[in-house]
């Protein structure tokens, strides 16, 4: 399994090319650096897979308790309320 450093570079990778592929005018109007990334864009990504995840018969929500379970079991930390 890859480590934790690797997965997020995996990550970043995708959420680059996502944000390659956007049509629209980014909603931060500051330059970006290579990498650099706001929270807002992450959201769309995974709304976006999300919404595939959907279209393919998934149900999100299974997709987002099973993904945070995911998160505290490689982390030991407990995010949100």
């Amino acid at each position: 399994m890859p480590t934790e450093d690797r997965r997020a570079e995996l990550a970043q990778k995708a959420l680059d090319t996502y944000a390659r592929q956007i049509v629209t005018q980014p909603r931060w109007r500051t330059a970006r650096r290579l990498h650099d990334v706001s929270e807002c864009e992450i959201v769309d990504l995974i709304t976006d897979l999300l919404l595939l995840a959907r279209l393919r018969g998934h149900d999100p929500a299974t997709i987002v308790g099973k993904a945070e379970r995911h998160v505290y079991a490689e982390t030991g930390h407990h995010y949100g309320p």
